[in-house]
């Protein structure tokens, strides 16, 4: 069976993900060849798992990203969408020095370590690499020396390119070969260039890409047996929910519900979205929801992992999420909004607003996603007396209406146009209590946001410098260019741990230790970057070759490796 993610930019504020678009029935992966044991022929061979549980060790191969006839140069060009067919390439499509550096430098690694973080693996020797069979793997490029001596000192590889992607399409990622316990230990991952920006989204969206890569799928978690039908759920028949042990107990905690039957997944997103991803109705704002924005790697993430068997969760790394965090079983039994009203004003909405209102994850300003039908819609779906009237098919929410974030209303895009709004790398939505702007009603706002260790959010707003402390569930009355109203405190929680990924550093050195990201290769690379293109003298060596250096990678402390050709 091969599994593919192909997933695209929503407004530049979410991330969907159509997983299950081209799944392929019938056949499993191959399984990955073993590594020689010494004084054995090398069809002989086994891989060596060492006791006990440890941080997983991400291998990188970018081979593909030092070709330039592998990834666009100028406009043009045909080059390959690692897809098995060609694009021709755009302005946007050219894979820049700068956006090379930051993918290999920055958004890999973050993404790797959001799971090095969280998950253990139980340690492998090698790995050895045959060429690939399954199409979506199969255009990668396989340094020789991965299929003899083989990789050490890995327990996943990923093979990483940088071709054009359609209109759309931030990355996508296929696991291609697995261990005979159906764990997957190569993929292959392709980066659209358009969409490699030094954002949260991105390397989010990396990350959950990552995840399927790993096993997070339905496959996977029907094969451990870890998937139940529940008959009958808020009016839909035969819901598919992962009801394993582990999950089961974190949802408990998370839903503030002893009696939950399992963690239903995506049915929406015909088959791209649908069966491989959390319901995004349930859990708006986790990693594994078919549409994600500030995606956090919560506790039911994690369990779903621990429960397929392969991994063990690194417990008290788990991301909190307010979405859905103790608002009782009723919230997963029952329907959202009943007769205009919801119990959930922190989640759903019932009107559109007169002024902007913050997206659930506090990223970007919106409105209310009501739309009208024309026709009565099936009885799962009446949430309104009016019942052709309900949430918009897009946001994967069963219908049930949410604020959908306007397309230039992002809280750290520079093109955000709403009056009152501070805008910046480090801004978050706000809530307003009737603010205004002379005589205009303002509605939420974005504001610059600062952490303290201590727990205190300080922020500052659209015409005033200074920072405010800004306690949980107090208020702070705005000067200019506001004339009445407030702006109301959140919890810290609900914006501290959103901060996007801000890379401010233009400065790249290569060959110093600095913060355990690790390359081999490094004299290739270094020349590559630097514009030299001639090729290295190769030497033949009866084991792999095992030649570092460290690149500087801001406050992360990684067990990755990039693995290129020695």
């Amino acid at each position: 069976m091969l599994f593919e993610s192909v997933c695209v930019s929503f407004g530049f504020v979410e991330h969907r993900c159509t997983f299950d678009q081209r799944v392929k029935h019938g056949e499993p992966l191959p399984v990955v060849r073993e590594l020689p044991r010494k004084g054995r022929n090398g069809l002989q061979a086994y891989i060596a798992a060492n006791q006990g549980w440890e941080r997983m060790r991400f291998g990188v191969s970018i081979e593909d990203l030092k070709d330039d006839f592998r990834y666009c140069t100028r406009a043009g060009q045909r080059r390959p969408d690692f897809e098995g067919g060609t694009l021709v390439c755009t302005e946007a499509d050219i894979l820049t020095t700068e956006k090379k550096i930051l993918l290999v430098n920055h958004l890999l690694p973050e993404s790797i370590k959001l799971h090095t973080d969280r998950l253990l693996v139980e340690r492998m020797d090698g790995i050895v690499v045959d060429w690939f069979v399954t199409p979506l793997c199969s255009p990668f490029k396989i340094p020789v020396n991965h299929h003899y001596p083989g990789v050490t000192g890995v327990d996943i590889l990923l093979y990483v390119a940088a071709g054009p992607t359609p209109e759309g399409v931030i990355a996508w990622g296929v696991p291609c070969y697995t261990l005979d316990n159906g764990r997957p230990v190569v993929g292959a991952m392709n980066f659209g260039p358009r969409y490699i920006t030094a954002t949260r989204l991105v390397s989010r969206a990396a990350a959950h890409e990552i995840a399927h890569v790993l096993g997070f799928s339905s496959f996977l978690f029907a094969k451990s047996g870890m998937l139940s039908i529940v008959p009958i759920l808020r009016g839909k028949r035969d819901v598919l929910v992962v009801s394993s042990k582990k999950t089961l107990e974190v949802m408990r905690k998370h839903f503030n519900c002893d009696d939950v039957v399992g963690m239903e997944l995506e049915d929406e997103g015909s088959d791209g979205t649908a069966h491989s991803h959390w319901e995004r109705r349930n859990v708006k704002d986790e990693l594994m929801a078919g549409l994600s924005g500030v995606s956090y790697y919560t506790a039911l993430t994690m369990a779903a992992f621990e429960d397929l068997g392969y991994y063990r969760a690194n417990w008290g790394m788990e991301e909190q999420m307010s979405w859905g965090k103790d608002a009782g079983c009723e919230f997963l039994y029952e329907k959202c909004v009943k007769n205009n009203n919801t119990r959930y004003p922190d989640m759903f909405c019932t009107k559109k607003f007169k002024g902007p209102r913050c997206t659930s994850d506090r990223l970007a300003l919106g409105n209310c996603d009501l739309e009208s039908f024309g026709r009565t819609l099936p009885l799962q779906y009446q949430y309104f007396t009016e019942t052709s009237i309900a949430g918009g098919g897009r946001q994967l929410t069963d219908h049930c209406p949410v604020i959908k974030p306007a397309v230039r209303g992002v809280c750290t895009d520079v093109e955000n146009y709403w009056p009152g709004s501070r805008v910046g790398p480090e801004s978050r939505c706000l809530h307003g209590d009737s603010l205004h702007i002379g005589n205009r009603f303002v509605g939420d706002v974005c504001v610059e946001v600062s952490c303290n260790v201590s727990g205190i959010l300080y922020l500052r707003y659209l015409g005033e410098d200074n920072w405010y402390p800004c306690p949980e569930g107090g208020g702070i009355i705005p000067k200019k260019p506001f004339t009445k109203g407030r702006i109301l405190c959140p919890k810290y929680m609900d914006v501290c741990v959103t901060l996007a990924l801000n890379i401010t550093n233009k400065s790249y050195i290569f060959g110093k230790p600095s913060t355990q990201y690790i390359l081999s290769g490094a004299e290739d690379w270094h020349n590559y970057i630097n514009g030299k293109r001639e090729e290295p003298q190769h030497k033949r060596s009866d084991s792999v070759a095992n030649v570092f250096f460290v690149l500087p990678l801001m406050f992360l402390e990684l067990l990755v490796f990039i693995v290129l050709m020695a």
